[in-house]
């Protein structure tokens, strides 16, 4: 078969008894995270321009995640894609390989299931139902993610709305149970639907990027069940996804290799304890032990080193932020909120909480660098080494290579409560809160994702 023809009959096919119940209980972890951030995200500036721009009212068949409004499946799955996105507090994909680059891979959840939840209330859709399409669509955008040339990211697409606009299209496609041909017209149309520039990061169009590539599986997948037409070879084509955006890819990694094993089960996907850049994670991770565990204070130290290698320095190119989203993208405001606040929540990543002089002034104190040894182990992980110095002489270094919420470290069942709860708290009241947690952990029980998407809203 050719590359587009077995992914999408891998996506037309998938059911739930094929699915383990290893895969399904992380399934359900990563859709319950993904909810929860698009509750936290629902009232971001980025979602209250786009219903404005929209007219986005009271009508139509779909929830808007957090809000009392409703709206098309087309428009609530932008919409909520953008949510979902706009906090920087959503999953992210881990790679397979030593020579994969760890920021090309994508945020694969809030476009699948922005798509997937959409669609569902437009006709009846059971939560396994859901879970089934969810899978295939995570599954579809993880692997076309990990199979390109580093290229793709390096030269400043963002996966997230390229390859997540192809996942969602499957998810969608798998949810109208279309057949394998008609899968690889949606895929063809999703493709070249994709897009996403990195140089966007730090501002509302980074979010933008799930929204409309959620939007884009929606409308694929709705316009190939239709009888819209559109390339059978769209990934491996020469003038194709794959060649076009990333200059090549790995065959290996998609052929024979696509749900087998799930990539949410292997090599995984983490989950964010921060919400801010994946790549930041391991030394936020770092920042935060160190000055805990020595009762540092912002007087204390004389300077903060933080050694990388250079794709993280890439991807993280705000050095003096002026803004909550720009933060989300600065490692040096990352340490500076560690040692300041002990902290990087939700609240620590707002504007004023980035323009806060006491932050501010701490910034000059912290050293962004390439580490060489860091560096010569590639960029599969994203290891980061901090060092603190004191004004005093003390000196305290610790290198990690992943972050809490990788599937090294996961979080736990109370951690996972904790953040949804803590994301639910900024447009909910603490009944209603505690009320969708328990909807969405039991999603695979649901007779109705309209059902659940209703208790997802004031």
């Amino acid at each position: 078969m050719g590359v587009t023809e077995e992914v999408a009959r891998f996506a037309s096919d998938l059911n739930w008894d094929m699915l383990s119940s290893g895969a399904t209980a992380i399934a359900v972890d990563h859709m319950t995270d993904a909810w929860g951030v698009m509750l936290a995200g629902s009232e971001a500036d980025s979602g209250l321009i786009l219903r404005r721009v929209l007219g986005v009212r009271g009508s139509g068949a779909v929830p808007i995640v957090g809000t009392g409004y409703r709206a098309s499946a087309v428009d609530a799955a932008l919409l909520n894609g953008t949510a979902g996105h706009a906090l920087d507090y959503d999953d992210t994909q881990l790679s397979t390989s030593k020579q994969a680059v760890y920021g090309l891979l994508t945020h694969p959840s809030v476009p699948v299931l922005s798509a997937v939840s959409a669609v569902g209330c437009m006709r009846p859709t059971t939560g396994r139902q859901l879970v089934v399409a969810y899978v295939a669509g995570v599954e579809v955008a993880c692997r076309v993610a990990d199979a390109m040339d580093s290229r793709h990211y390096q030269d400043g697409f963002h996966t997230t709305g390229t390859a997540g606009a192809i996942g969602a299209g499957a998810a969608v496609g798998r949810l109208l149970g279309l057949d394998p041909g008609t899968m690889a017209t949606c895929l063809g149309i999703a493709a070249s639907q994709s897009a996403g520039l990195r140089e966007n990061f730090g501002t509302m169009t980074k979010p933008l990027h799930s929204g409309r590539a959620a939007q884009s599986g929606v409308l694929a997948a709705q316009l190939a069940e239709a009888g819209f037409t559109a390339s059978q070879d769209i990934l491996e084509a020469p003038r194709g996804f794959l060649n076009a955006a990333a200059g090549g890819f790995d065959r290996s990694k998609l052929v024979g290799t696509i749900g087998h094993p799930f990539f949410l089960e292997t090599p995984g996907v983490s989950i964010k304890p921060y919400p801010s850049g994946s790549l930041s994670h391991p030394a936020q991770d770092l920042i935060l032990d160190i000055v805990d565990r020595e009762q540092l204070t912002p007087e204390d130290i004389d300077r903060v080193e933080v050694g990388s290698n250079s794709n993280v320095l890439n991807a993280l190119i705000h050095h003096r932020p002026k803004t909550g989203l720009e933060g989300k993208f600065s490692l040096e405001y990352c340490m500076a909120t560690g040692v300041v606040r002990r902290r990087a929540g939700l609240a620590e990543f707002t504007d004023a909480a980035v323009r806060d002089p006491s932050v501010q002034a701490f910034l000059p104190k912290v050293e962004v660098v390439i580490d060489p040894e860091l560096e010569a182990l590639g960029f599969q992980h994203v290891r980061t080494r901090v060092t603190v110095s004191c004004v005093d002489g003390r000196r305290f270094e610790e290198t990690a290579a992943w972050a809490r919420g990788y599937p090294q470290t996961p979080l736990s069942e109370a951690e996972l409560e904790s953040k949804f709860l803590a994301c639910a708290a900024e447009v909910l009241p603490a009944d209603r809160a505690q009320l969708a947690w328990r909807a969405v952990r039991s999603v695979t029980e649901a007779g109705s994702v309209a059902g659940i998407m209703e208790v997802l809203k004031p």
